[in-house]
């Protein structure tokens, strides 16, 4: 890279942290994932004998068991790292570690756990697994892929919900620029950040909570030069800006493992509809019509306070005026994870307001993220808002459609998902 064009790359960085309404928490979360990612992950081996794996090739691996999820076997090596193998290519297994096995369809609670599993060390041959406890009678069962087999730590953690506020987050972080230099100049800078944490992070326990928080912001500004040939005006100099931002928070809690109660609040800011501030506060609940590893369908419906502020219209006197609303949300949220590890989110919300039905509004929204390389991935995403009552000269839908780079930030789940 020539002197040049680094130069220009700062400045653009530069540019993009000065414009971009979410780059210093971009920035925070991408040092706090460096930083734990630098940090050893794997709990250093228990005192006494290593784990031992013998593979049906005949190779042999010392080291320790991590966990076993739906048929798939992941061992720790010191030399190297974390190998996941199924069950049908294991021979023999010994760890002296305590491990429990959980069915695929024994579902458990804090009240009938202690009961249900029994702890103790493991052996497996024969297409059998042997758990045998510090005191009693060994239990055996087959090996199958609708088992875990989940270690001590992490079964009291999360049946008796002992983690910490950090624990149990994944999310991802997008960013995307454009830059042309010319007659016409524009810079486009996109950001977005999605968080998510499940309590607990396994699938063999019912849902206890969810909590979601969503920020994004589009800054788009559109320069164009004065033209004058032999003192006539050909082209007069003009400016154009795009300025979208978004945030929300979701806090989900379950009374069964399909229904739940929902508090929400979000907030918005949409140049392009002549929008300054709009703030909602709602309550409501859901039902999880589908959840699955690789699919999840949410049905959500709330009652809320909005409070629209707008813009003068470009006619004098025409300015849409500022509206406190009653209004409700329909919305169902859907993701898949498609061939290739390609995970879909499609998203769709209908809010009437009651008090005043012109200032009703809609939002859509379909996202494709493709896995590149370890953590980093290409995304493609649509959102189109529609809002019923801008002020005059403004247009009710904003479209956006935009193409960057995504990195997933580690997730918090050390289990089964």
């Amino acid at each position: 890279m020539s002197k040049l064009s680094a130069l220009r790359f700062v400045s653009a960085v530069r540019l993009f942290c000065r414009l971009c309404p979410f780059a210093p928490v971009i920035g925070l979360l991408l040092w706090a994932h460096l930083f734990a990612a630098a940090a050893p992950t794997t709990p250093a081996s228990p005192a006494g004998p290593p784990d031992v794996v013998v593979f049906t090739n005949g190779d042999r691996l010392t080291g320790r068991l991590v966990q076993v999820v739906a048929g798939k076997v992941t061992f720790h090596s010191d030399i190297l790292g974390n190998v996941t193998a199924p069950w049908a290519k294991i021979r023999s297994l010994q760890s002296q570690q305590r491990f429990a096995v959980v069915e695929k369809d024994q579902r458990l609670t804090k009240k009938n756990a202690e009961g249900k599993v029994t702890l103790g060390s493991v052996a497996m041959e024969n297409s059998h697994i042997r758990i045998t406890p510090p005191q009693g009678a060994a239990k055996v069962f087959p090996t199958n892929d609708k088992e875990f087999l989940v270690d001590a730590a992490t079964l009291h953690r999360e049946i008796r919900d002992q983690s910490d506020p950090f624990y149990g987050w994944g999310g991802s972080v997008t960013l995307g620029a454009s830059l042309v230099q010319g007659t016409t100049n524009n810079q486009t800078y996109t950001g977005a950040v999605t968080l998510l944490r499940t309590i607990p992070t396994v699938t063999w326990l019912p849902p206890r909570s969810r909590t979601s928080l969503n920020l994004s912001g589009t800054y788009s500004l559109l320069t164009q030069q004065q033209i004058v040939v032999k003192g006539a005006l050909i082209q007069p100099a003009a400016v154009a800006k795009t300025d979208i931002l978004h945030g929300d928070t979701e806090y989900d809690r379950y009374v069964s493992p399909r229904a739940f109660l929902l508090g929400t609040a979000s907030a918005d800011h949409n140049f392009g509809s002549g929008l300054q501030l709009q703030q909602t506060y709602g309550l409501g609940l859901g039902w999880t019509i589908i959840r699955k590893s690789t699919q999840t369908l949410d049905l959500k419906t709330d009652l809320h306070y909005q409070q629209q502020q707008f813009y003068n219209g470009f006619v004098s006197g025409l300015g849409t005026p500022n509206e406190d609303l009653i209004g409700a949300d329909f919305g169902e949220v859907w993701t898949s994870t498609l061939a290739h590890r390609i995970k879909l989110t499609q998203n769709l919300t209908l809010t009437p307001a009651f008090n005043v039905f012109q200032a009703s509004s809609a939002l859509a929204n379909l996202n494709l993220v493709f896995p590149v390389y370890k953590h980093l991935n290409f995304s493609l995403s649509s959102t189109d808002n529609y809002l019923g009552d801008p002020p005059v000269g403004y247009q009710r839908n904003t479209f956006q459609f935009t193409a960057g780079i995504t990195y997933l930030l580690r997730q918090g789940t050390g289990d089964v998902h």
